[in-house]
């Protein structure tokens, strides 16, 4: 199971950044618009034969990144989660995210870029020690049930204007 997909990451991503990072041809042929169709699962028979081969080497390499994030999350969950997760937390949609993205950019990644990663394997060092955890129930993998407010309780009025003795 995958915790985030090709379309995920081109939308948290520039898309013309992760074209680039996918497609290291010059020149060229991957656009950032030839990787969203492709990511959608859009119709690519407009495209001349060698721009269909482009971006099915560019989607690979999109896809080989994801299935890499994965493997690194799962790595350091499995040993306090029940894997598959049956739901993924939002903040693993983004970790794996920024981790294909790094992942895209092999030796040649930026600052932001190192130290995203860097920030996003501290949190899973976390989750794996315990004292990080994803909002799902580690035997099965399911948020657990209960609402999402607050309830405030208390033993009633201390004051009203009935006992402030006509000061209000």
């Amino acid at each position: 199971m995958s915790y985030a997909t090709a379309t995920e990451l081109l939308i948290r991503f520039d898309s013309d950044e992760i074209s680039q990072r996918a497609d290291r041809m010059v020149p060229r042929l991957v656009t950032d618009e030839m990787l969203r169709i492709a990511a959608a699962g859009g119709d690519l028979s407009g495209f001349a034969p060698e721009e269909r081969a482009a971006i099915a080497r560019a989607m690979e390499k999109v896809d080989r990144a994801l299935a890499d994030a994965r493997n690194t999350i799962d790595s350091y969950i499995a040993g306090r989660y029940t894997l598959p997760l049956s739901s993924v937390p939002q903040v693993l949609i983004r970790i794996a995210c920024e981790l294909a993205r790094y992942y895209l950019y092999d030796d040649q990644f930026t600052e932001t870029v190192k130290q995203r990663y860097d920030a996003n394997i501290k949190f899973l060092v976390g989750v794996a020690s315990g004292d990080v955890k994803l909002g799902v129930d580690a035997e099965s993998g399911v948020e657990p049930a209960g609402g999402a407010g607050a309830e405030l309780y208390t033993a009633g009025r201390i004051w009203d204007r009935r006992s402030s003795g006509g000061f209000l």
